[in-house]
């Protein structure tokens, strides 16, 4: 498909709303607190948060983390984040939304590991993490865990509640449905081991999965697999729209000019629907889908690909590619009023409008020199 600037800016402007405000003049933008983990020079690993305000981005809180951090979790009606581990780290760090401050730092259980992300219920009860059984070395080693969550005038407090079958090896990122009573679960069909920390051990038989499961009982409803042919795609990162609808990002193991998908769109009851972009857009993905994050009509998304240096937009009713924009190492989405905010390895933070296509690089001097992971959470104050 010819990449169409007038279609696409038709388009967006129709869905997402007339008339045209700039990206940030909404008062849920202005409001809004963002949180990432990032790394400076020195190796120190922090979470940050920070606002926009008149167009530059303002640090309202850092802390030192233990390791390496992935993803940010986060409720606001308990007012609280959960910081995540990148693989195969085992803690998980709470803070306060408002202020912060460090609540509590738990750690799993010495034979497991945790792989980034993790996920509240809507009422803030639950919390659910993907771990890995490293100790299992044959058959399916990925578990998710079901931890319960308190906080009153007594303090915070999570503890463990549930452990299930992830029904696959090495889950990632996972969610739960509008209905509250399914969570979706990207297996990525990588095993790992704490003590060969970021080696991939079964490249040649990876099975990834995406998976539907009852978040009471553990239970499967669902097992979606790639053909065969694409049993090196690892479904990593995965969001969803209002309507349920979820897209998927994949990072492919196989031969390093091999053809292979990077996104699909699934809807439940159905088969993949797997996503192409036109050439040489699809290349220059290099293999990798860092995150995915639908927009706020959820008739958009965009993907990030940081080893290829790009961001792409896409239309979900078509299923077709409809933009791309140059991102060094960009890799965290955020969807924000009109258009999505996005994070990179180098320390830039940059904007989108979609309706007016227009980016702007937001002025981030005040963090000093900091490389901001993979993920950006939001929420709106």
């Amino acid at each position: 498909m010819k990449l169409d600037r007038r279609y696409f800016l038709t388009l967006a402007s129709a869905v997402i709303g007339s008339p045209v405000l700039a990206v940030g003049q909404n008062s849920s933008d202005t409001t809004a607190l963002f949180l990432s983990a990032a790394s400076d020079s020195d190796d120190q690993h922090w979470v940050i948060g920070f606002e926009l305000v008149d167009g530059k981005s303002a640090e309202k809180f850092r802390h030192l983390l233990p390791a390496r951090a992935h993803h940010i979790a986060v409720h606001e009606a308990l007012g609280v984040f959960v910081v995540i581990a990148r693989r195969p780290g085992n803690y998980l760090w709470v803070g306060d939304l408002h202020s912060g401050e460090p609540l509590a730092e738990i750690t799993v259980p010495v034979d497991r590991h945790l792989y980034g992300h993790g996920v509240f219920s809507e009422d803030g009860r639950h919390f659910y993490a993907p771990e890995n059984a490293w100790q299992l070395i044959n058959g399916d080693s990925g578990r998710v865990v079901a931890w319960q969550v308190s906080r009153d005038s007594q303090g915070f407090s999570m503890v463990r509640a549930g452990d299930f079958p992830s029904y696959g090896t090495g889950p990632h990122e996972l969610l739960l449905k509008p209905d509250q009573n399914t969570l979706v679960v990207a297996n990525g069909g990588i095993r790992t081991h704490p003590e060969r920390p970021r080696e991939k051990l079964n490249i040649p038989s990876m099975e990834p999965s995406l998976v539907y499961m009852d978040a009471v009982t553990g239970e499967l409803q669902e097992q979606h697999m790639l053909d065969a042919e694409y049993h090196q795609a690892s479904i990593r990162h995965i969001d969803q729209n209002a309507s349920g609808q979820i897209v998927i990002g994949m990072q492919y193991e196989g031969e390093p000019f091999a053809r292979a998908p990077l996104l699909a769109l699934h809807e439940q009851d159905k088969p993949l629907q797997l996503l192409w972009a036109p050439e040489p857009q699809q290349g220059q993905m290099k293999q990798y889908i860092g995150s995915v994050r639908y927009d706020r009509s959820g008739r958009f998304f965009a993907a990030s690909s940081p080893r290829g240096n790009m961001i792409s937009f896409w239309d979900v009713a078509t299923g077709e590619m409809i933009k791309s924009l140059r991102s060094r190492d960009g890799c965290g989405l955020c969807a924000i009023e009109q258009g999505f905010l996005f994070t990179a390895g180098s320390g830039r933070i940059t904007q989108y409008d979609m309706v007016r296509d227009e980016i702007e690089a937001l002025n981030s001097g005040s963090f000093g020199k900091v490389f901001w992971d993979n993920h950006l959470s939001m929420i709106a104050r």
